[in-house]
């Protein structure tokens, strides 16, 4: 009765009823295993938790098939380069760059690395000429390449979005910030003479201009099972004298785009 005139009362005289005033001082000294097993159902049914299931942590060796260094691999590019020197005056070369993975040696570290002859040419109608000789590596969680006796850490894994890291880590010059923009995305990119859909990651490695004095824009794509496609290096300084102020007229640096056009596997 008591309880049944206090439900009541609040129904109609109040605008809520404090359910646990009841069940402390009305329901539970008359039913103590009842009120028990009440709490205890409370409170499992209080821990349980909505919601999506948590996002399951990448592979560590994400990303290392977009790092291709198989052996006998090749890839094929368009590159267009202008060197300038002073304002007015620059120098244009456009030629075809190809990359082939050789065998691997193991370096002072101990750590095994991949031996990558660049070649070049003015176009496809000259044999390819032996250019340069680079290296590269992925040790751990990291990729690295040696490009003119200059170490730098050109990836990392697991890799995924918003992923940043010091790509001089393992040179003497200046920290500089890597950051991975995108990854698995999508692209239909032009190359053996047909559209191929594979699986991308962008990495910028510069990214800031004022517009005024200077321009530093640097970027590589990598492709899944392909490797790098493609790379943007536009580092300028910008004339600011008075005499060209605002016209945004280059002084002196670099710019260099390479494309993808060839992939494959040498004597396939």
């Amino acid at each position: 009765m008591v309880v049944q005139y206090f439900l009541q009362y609040h129904f109609f005289y109040t605008d809520s009823i404090d359910i646990s005033f009841v069940l402390k001082f009305y329901i539970c000294p008359m039913w103590k295993k009842a009120c028990l097993s009440f709490f205890i159902v409370i409170l499992a049914l209080s821990s349980c938790q909505t919601g999506e299931d948590p996002i399951p942590a990448p592979d560590a060796d994400q990303g290392k098939s977009y790092f291709f260094m198989v052996e006998n691999k090749y890839r094929e590019y368009n590159v267009r380069e202008i060197r300038y020197s002073a304002v007015d005056i620059s120098d244009t070369l456009v030629y075809q760059l190809r990359e082939e993975v050789h065998q691997s040696f193991v370096n002072s570290q101990g750590e095994e690395s991949r031996i990558i002859h660049r070649l070049t040419r003015d176009n496809d109608t000259q044999p390819w000429v032996l250019d340069s000789v680079w290296t590269a590596r992925i040790e751990k969680d990291r990729a690295v390449s040696i490009e003119n006796n200059i170490s730098i850490v050109k990836m990392v894994f697991p890799s995924q979005a918003e992923r940043v890291w010091d790509g001089n880590i393992f040179n003497t010059k200046e920290a500089d910030q890597f950051k991975i923009l995108n990854f698995g995305v999508l692209t239909n990119i032009a190359v053996n003479n047909d559209l191929e859909t594979t699986s991308t990651m962008t990495i910028e490695q510069e990214n800031d201009e004022d517009g005024i004095t200077f321009r530093n824009i640097r970027r590589e794509i990598y492709a899944d099972s392909i490797g790098l496609i493609s790379k943007l290096y536009n580092v300028v300084k910008i004339c600011s004298r008075q005499e060209c102020l605002g016209e945004e007229k280059i002084e002196s640096g670099r710019f260099y785009r390479e494309t993808i056009y060839a992939h494959g596997f040498i004597n396939e």
